[in-house]
């Protein structure tokens, strides 16, 4: 199945697009719309990594 997607400027091109698809034998369908509450976000609970160990030696003071 291929995917097209188109952005209409204007209603009226929106409307001209469907006739024509709807013409064709093409069908359609809205990907989102902008009052969209269905979806609703699922909080996952961040993963903590250990952090590896550091275990530096301190480096000798140097005299000048």
């Amino acid at each position: 199945m291929e995917a097209l997607i188109v952005h209409p400027k204007n209603q009226m091109e929106l409307n001209a697009l469907k006739s024509v698809m709807k013409d064709m034998g093409i069908r359609y369908e809205k990907f989102h719309t902008r009052g969209a509450k269905t979806q609703k976000f699922e909080p996952k609970s961040p993963v903590k990594k250990d952090k590896p160990v550091r275990d530096f030696k301190d480096n000798p003071k140097k005299d000048k």
